[in-house]
């Protein structure tokens, strides 16, 4: 076990906001460590070559912070963990299957193992399934997702932490942007060793073009994983947004990922864009009368906007047109019937096979590899993971609530929503770039978020303070520089 340089920065800023920083901005050195999914703080050569990615060597700073003596947090600790507590049947299940199921069903399958000592056999390869480190590596990664969930929650129960999450997410959002940008634009020039060091993972380096067009990677080792993350922080921003949360910042973010995702050339990136747009839709659909008119019209007029300008496009400049079709094209109705395609269906219908081979039970995540979140928790953790998971994600959501679908008056409420929004709908690419069965530390940040700040009233009376700052109506700073609170319009 070893640090790399990444670590020992971290460690530095870590150290730093112990000695004299907050918790919440604590918080939002996790959630920007969370960018930076492609590098490795922490190598664990005993576990197969795997590694600690800077987010949960971030989480071990939070943690640290939440448990300082005479810090107060331990009640809210436990509170977070009643609140998250399907998710932690979830991740108990989960941890139990990874270390007992591969040993009783080793050899009743043939899988694809998620990180096979050696790749021969083509595509298709697979091998009897047979316990491995990546079992104890996937069994760790659950226990972050949860303690990430316990985190957000402590974090936004305490004094500023909505704020922090609001504020981090437009700083987030404009930081991915802006490497994916830098990182296409400076490709093959010096500029590009800056990123090759930062992406210091154990992981394969995706980068290659499509036509003419360059594919944006980032921080991130491949394309899908970069537009995984950039839909995170663009649904939440959009969220906000919607929601009169920091309008101006929230909408001028959303609006430049939205932008950088379509020229990102992820196939992954595309099924998300068009889920949010059927999500917006189906929001107008569900309460028509309800929603904010000035939203709407904005909407309209950024459609317009598109349509007027593809049309322009088209007619000074037809053959770029007609290669960024293409590209789009080739990375939607073809990518399935591309090699890639078909072993990533492969890889998912292995899922189906393990969870019929274990009666239902598992096989244990990180026994096999699969390319669909939903294919891994059920062939890794069967009928308990997959129905655990899916009732978590209504207590998430919370369906049935007006705040799920209209705009509202209260702040903490409307944060709570947007996050929860966004922790269902940034499942959507992993749902089809998903090697393993963890919903992963973005998905925890924003579920503890949402169940933190909900219900908006009690929130209100434990923490009113919280409740003021979380939420920058239209209007912005009221005349003495305090935060107003969002107000429907």
């Amino acid at each position: 076990m070893s640090l790399t340089i990444i670590g020992i920065i971290q460690l530095a800023i870590g150290v730093l906001l112990l000695l004299f920083g907050q918790l919440r901005s604590m918080f939002l050195f996790l959630l920007l460590s969370g960018l930076f999914g492609g590098s490795a703080s922490l190598l664990l050569p005993a576990l197969g070559g795997s590694s600690m990615p800077p987010v949960q060597f971030a989480l071990m700073f939070v943690y640290a912070r939440l448990l300082l003596p005479g810090g107060g947090q331990l009640s809210k600790i436990s509170d977070a963990f009643r609140a998250n507590v399907v998710l932690a049947l979830f991740t108990l299940y989960g941890v139990a299957a990874a270390f007992v199921a591969p040993r009783i069903f080793a050899g009743a399958i043939n899988v694809t193992p998620l990180r096979p000592a050696q790749w021969v056999g083509g595509l298709f390869y697979v091998e009897p399934l047979q316990p491995s480190s990546q079992n104890i590596t996937s069994a760790v990664y659950l226990v972050t997702t949860l303690l990430g969930a316990v985190a957000a929650y402590v974090v936004c129960r305490g004094r500023g932490g909505a704020d922090m999450l609001v504020r981090g997410g437009v700083i987030c959002a404009w930081i991915h942007g802006a490497s994916g940008v830098i990182e296409a634009a400076t490709r093959g020039t010096p500029v590009s060793a800056v990123f090759e060091f930062v992406r210091n993972a154990n992981y394969s380096q995706v980068q290659q073009t499509v036509g003419q067009f360059i594919r944006i990677n980032g921080f991130l080792p491949e394309p899908a994983a970069y537009a995984a993350v950039g839909f995170t922080w663009f649904v939440f921003t959009s969220e906000c947004w919607y929601r009169s949360i920091r309008p101006r910042s929230t909408g001028a973010a959303a609006m430049m990922l939205g932008l950088i995702l379509f020229f990102s050339t992820s196939s992954s990136a595309y099924v998300a864009l068009a889920a949010y747009a059927a999500f917006f839709v189906l929001r107008l659909i569900i309460s028509p009368h309800q929603l904010d008119s000035r939203r709407l019209g904005q909407v309209g007029m950024i459609a317009l906007a598109g349509v007027l300008a593809t049309a322009l496009a088209m007619a000074m400049s037809p053959q770029v047109m007609a290669a960024i079709g293409d590209m789009v094209s080739d990375m939607t109705v073809g990518k399935g019937q591309s090699e890639s395609g078909e072993q990533r269906l492969f890889w998912a219908m292995q899922g189906w096979h393990a969870f019929l081979a274990s009666g239902g039970l598992g096989v244990g995540p990180g026994s096999f590899r699969s390319s669909s979140l939903l294919m891994a928790i059920l062939g890794s953790m069967g009928v308990i993971g997959i129905g655990s998971f899916a009732f978590y994600l209504g207590v998430v959501l919370q369906p049935m609530r007006a705040s799920t679908w209209k705009p509202v008056t209260d702040p903490a409420t409307a944060i709570s929503a947007a996050a929860g929004c966004t922790a269902v709908l940034t499942l959507i690419p992993p749902m089809f770039t998903s090697l393993t069965a963890v919903p992963g530390m973005d998905f925890a940040i924003f579920a503890g978020a949402a169940l933190a700040l909900r219900p908006a009233l009690e929130a209100h009376r434990r923490h009113p303070r919280i409740v003021r700052r979380a939420a920058i109506s239209e209007a912005g700073a009221s005349p003495d520089g305090t935060l107003s609170s969002a107000s429907p319009r």
